[in-house]
């Protein structure tokens, strides 16, 4: 099932939605929303992913997350 969120990356100057799956881990996540930014910012390996004030274990699952439909996410460089 499809969950549309908000991803955030940090340095970029817009926000943008993310279409992404239940099963997809939180480190697509991070991947898809640094290849969605890339023209306005530089894409880095060393980053975290931020979720209602609390930093995601790389290979959770959005499920496993908590992730819903239309919630905000913030990408961070570590």
């Amino acid at each position: 099932m499809s969950i549309p969120l908000y991803g955030f990356l940090q340095g970029d100057v817009l926000g943008l939605l993310i279409l992404a799956e239940e099963h997809e881990t939180v480190h697509a996540l991070s991947e898809r929303l640094q290849e969605a930014a890339s023209v306005r910012v530089g894409h880095t390996q060393d980053v975290r992913v931020i979720y209602k004030g609390n930093v995601l274990a790389p290979g959770l699952t959005l499920r496993e997350a908590g992730l819903a439909s239309l919630e905000r996410f913030d990408v961070v460089r570590s």
